[in-house]
């Protein structure tokens, strides 16, 4: 398709003099507009955004990215994140570009537009693979929206997006990467079966592991750098990771007390050596989605008191050591996921970020009678 006259891409400067005011509000903003009718779309913190757009997420100090907007006219019609993640390319010797924040309206022009000056975007730096939606770390939710459209977001954890934007995706020759399974477990129906349980009391025979709960908030600081080695040596063997540098341990452990609280994080450990964890978070998104990216005094006060009242949880952010998975360790990881819930008394929770390779995590949330009611892909497609 001719791409049209009447469109331009245009750069996203985020700070020093260049700093475009305009078309960093159009980027934060753009979204809160194609969504302005779904009550399931959970909108990140205008403030956070800034923030990425200003450079000052840690994925910066090693890699490269730029941010560009799509205006017909003087509407903007799209944006994107395109990013060249230098430390994870020569850790795993790829040559891959990557996209992330796409969002479009259905608008098969501007979208021609966009993915056109993205692949030239690659070509320039001589990388030869654009693959995404994937962002800075695996911590970040990735991929696009093709199953679950009437499901909220889950925070801002796996985002949402119209049916539109996989037709997109498929028309212009993109192919499917890596799938994200999204799981619900229901309160009346999740159970842990028989086997499931005698194999968790396997594994605390035979490896001595032992669930610890966390004590207080001092308690969670000082483990939580722990849990993000942890993640620098259970991941180590998927295509997708990069360990996690120390300025992004920061981030992560930072993130992870706003979010959660000690007693939704429980640990795994053989002896003095940690040996895995199980992250849950309260589910905040009916209060995101009234804050509309804003953080005042009363959103905040909003979201503090959501994390009391819901009723709902999310599991993200599950962990153990490769020399503890040969063992039964994921039942009881499963076990204690089941423990956790209902010790809160849940309605239901939601199991995300499962990667289609974790053959035993998907036939585990099966056992549990979960249901796979979301799906995320990363799309991918080679550079010529």
């Amino acid at each position: 398709m001719p791409l049209d006259n009447d469109i331009k891409i245009l750069p996203v400067a985020g700070r020093g003099p260049q700093q475009d005011k305009k078309a960093m509000r159009d980027f934060i903003e753009l979204p809160q507009r194609i969504y302005a009718d779904s009550p399931h779309y959970v909108p990140w913190f205008k403030r956070g955004m800034k923030r990425i757009l200003q450079k000052r997420h840690p994925f910066f100090d090693h890699s490269d990215g730029e941010f560009f907007i799509v205006r017909r006219g003087d509407s903007c019609v799209g944006r994107i994140a395109l990013l060249e993640p230098k430390r994870f390319n020569t850790y795993q010797k790829k040559q891959d570009a990557r996209f992330y924040f796409p969002d479009f309206f259905d608008d098969a022009s501007a979208v021609d537009a966009l993915f056109s000056f993205a692949e030239e975007w690659a070509r320039r730096r001589g990388l030869r693979r654009l693959i995404g939606p994937q962002g800075f770390s695996g911590f970040t939710g990735a991929g696009i929206l093709i199953k679950g459209f009437d499901e909220d977001a889950s925070m801002t954890m796996m985002n949402y997006h119209f049916p539109y934007y996989r037709s997109h995706f498929e028309r212009l020759g993109f192919t499917p990467h890596k799938d994200f399974f999204s799981a619900q477990l229901q309160a009346d129906t999740f159970s842990l079966p028989d086997q499931m349980r005698r194999l968790s009391q396997i594994a605390r025979k035979r490896s001595r592991l032992q669930v610890r709960k966390l004590k207080n908030r001092r308690d969670m600081k000082r483990t939580a750098r722990k849990i993000m080695e942890i993640y620098n040596s259970a991941w180590v063997t998927h295509d997708d990771f990069c360990p996690l540098t120390e300025n992004e341990l920061r981030a992560m452990i930072s993130d992870l007390m706003l979010v959660t609280e000690p007693s939704l994080i429980k640990i795994f450990s053989s002896g003095d050596e940690l040996a895995g964890f199980l992250l849950t978070f309260p589910d905040l998104t009916k209060a995101l989605q009234r804050a509309e990216g804003r953080l005042t005094p009363l959103h905040l006060l909003d979201i503090l008191l959501e994390k009391r009242r819901t009723r709902r949880y999310l599991v993200n952010g599950i962990g153990i050591l490769p020399k503890y998975q040969k063992l039964p360790g994921q039942a009881m990881l499963f076990e204690e996921i089941v423990k956790t819930l209902r010790s809160r008394g849940v309605d239901s929770a939601e199991m995300t970020q499962i990667a289609e390779t974790t053959d035993a995590m998907i036939k585990g949330i099966e056992k549990l009678n979960g249901d796979i009611s979301k799906i995320h892909r990363v799309y991918m497609k080679m550079i010529t």
